[in-house]
């Protein structure tokens, strides 16, 4: 019968050992982070969701399960009058994951801006915390998004609103990075001079029956629904932010 050495149990012991330890990233990989997915494309655009420190911490593996690899993660808030300049405090878990999970991403930044300087401000901020991450323009697949949607910024006219907004875009822009306008419908329609924003991309938001949002000119990314349900990325409501990011022929972002 053979005998093992105390140096063969030893060898045996650190095998098995290291076995264990694959095994369990291996399964861990399996059950929280999953597999790379082909991005779906279905009636000229994919599924993007819009996540925030109220989806708590995100299961990307769930959410790649619904056949959803493309995410948008606010990274920040703007300089409220009581309020200072903040991170979004599930930004850096859920960036961290996401790209671990192969998840393509792109960031928003929540303004309160109410004119150009402070807009300026704002673009700054957003590009520290970017920094602070070592965010570089090739690590986002999906722009970095100015998100104008406070009644406050829009009571002060659409020159001033289309002036901050161009602002903080060329910061972006300048910077290296692909700046985005989110705002909704109605908004984009009335305090916005598209002339003056047509440069950059717009994510609208409307939630109609409708086959498009009520837009008067060309959006490439539209938040059609915030009572979606999305396993792993849900609030406490229950409930996620859905759009629908337009695509060519190929499946390129336009």
């Amino acid at each position: 019968m053979f005998k093992f050495s105390k140096k063969n149990k030893k060898e045996l012991a650190v095998i098995c050992t290291f076995l264990f330890i694959v095994t369990f990233i291996f399964i861990w990989i399996i059950q929280t982070i999953g597999f790379p997915i082909k991005t779906k494309v279905e009636n000229g655009h994919i599924k993007v969701i819009d996540v925030s420190k109220y989806n708590k911490k995100v299961n990307w593996k769930k959410v790649k399960d619904q056949q959803i690899n493309h995410a948008v993660l606010k990274i920040g808030s703007g300089l409220a009058e009581k309020k200072k300049k903040t991170e979004d405090p599930m930004f850096g878990t859920n960036y961290r994951n996401a790209r671990l999970s192969s998840i393509h991403c792109g960031v928003y930044y929540y303004s309160y801006a109410k004119d150009v300087k402070s807009a300026k401000q704002e673009a700054k901020h957003c590009l520290s915390l970017l920094k602070k991450y070592d965010i570089d323009p090739s690590d986002l697949k999906l722009p970095v998004v100015y998100d104008v949607e406070e009644e406050s910024i829009m009571k002060t006219g659409k020159k001033n609103v289309t002036a901050l907004t161009r602002a903080f875009c060329e910061e972006i822009k300048k910077a290296g990075y692909e700046p985005m306008v989110y705002s909704n419908a109605y908004f984009l329609n009335q305090y916005f001079d598209y002339e003056g924003i047509k440069d950059y991309k717009l994510w609208v938001a409307h939630y109609t029956k409708k086959e498009q949002p009520d837009i008067s000119y060309q959006y490439h990314m539209w938040q059609f629904t915030d009572q979606a349900s999305i396993d792993g990325a849900n609030t406490e409501s229950g409930h996620c932010d859905l759009n629908y990011y337009l695509v060519d022929k190929e499946g390129n972002l336009l």
